[in-house]
């Protein structure tokens, strides 16, 4: 069956089945499902009944041609070698694992590998999802694939030597600026009288309105900064705050969370 058969319904792997069905881009009949969480495969079941709940990882394989694997970087390689050996080389396998490079994929399946790598923000429809094809794939798995993520939000297609940084700014870049805004938030709620739910609610709103207005102005945030931040103003004493500190800031944690990258899947 030329189906889609997702392994793992976690946090990714129910997103992927939400967004996809919730799209239209896939009908309930081109989907299977399975999760080693008998809990879980029935969670799957129940939101979308009329779906292929498969009971095991090899039956999935044994159905499916795309296979897209929803486990954590750790597990990635112990399901590779329970289904390979009931694969006949045709499928073309989908890993979200991050720290788990084309080659070493390649190594256990000869044949088609894609790497994607997903964002949260994708359960809003919004977001990039960066897909890194693999040697092996052909055109038409290759428009699949990005026809699939495309109906959850925009694709980008890199090389695998840019994944880390990209996936800092896609996949890391929700909490990262996440973070922001609840610090922005709290610092304005320790300097006056505002209230948390209020000044949580502002900053969610401006960093919001912010992306929309860049997104559709095509202006750059230096162009902003300048429409904003009039000379002598409220917003220049704060932009120049956060430029004298805040590159040492992201530096530093850019770099740690590169490091780690390289260490995630080992």
């Amino acid at each position: 069956m030329d189906c889609i058969g997702i392994i793992g319904y976690g946090h990714m792997g129910s997103m992927l089945v939400n967004g996809f069905l919730s799209s239209g881009v896939l009908g309930i009949d081109e989907v299977v499902v399975t999760s080693r969480s008998r809990e879980s495969r029935d969670a799957c079941a129940a939101a979308w009944p009329g779906i292929g709940i498969a009971a095991t990882n090899r039956e999935l394989a044994r159905q499916c041609r795309t296979i897209v694997l929803a486990v954590r970087p750790q597990e990635t390689k112990e399901v590779l070698s329970e289904i390979v050996p009931v694969m006949d080389g045709d499928e073309h396998i989908v890993s979200l694992a991050a720290g788990i490079g084309l080659a070493e994929i390649e190594g256990m399946f000869p044949g088609s590998v894609t790497r994607v790598v997903p964002t949260i923000t994708s359960t809003v429809g919004q977001g990039t999802t960066l897909i890194c094809h693999g040697r092996q794939v052909g055109m038409h798995d290759a428009l699949r694939v990005e026809g699939l993520f495309s109906a959850i939000g925009n694709v980008m297609l890199v090389g695998e030597e840019e994944l880390p940084a990209a996936t800092i700014l896609s996949s890391c870049g929700p909490g990262l600026f996440a973070a922001i805004i609840e610090e922005l938030a709290g610092a304005t709620v320790r300097a006056s009288g505002l209230t948390p739910e209020q000044a949580l609610a502002l900053a969610t709103e401006t960093a919001a309105a912010t992306a929309a207005y860049l997104r559709e102005t095509g202006e750059t945030p230096g162009d902003l900064v300048g429409r904003v931040a009039t000379g002598g103003g409220v917003t220049e004493v704060g932009v120049r705050g956060f430029r004298e500190r805040l590159p040492e800031v992201f530096d530093e944690a850019v770099a740690a969370m590169l490091e780690r990258y390289g260490a995630v899947g080992k």
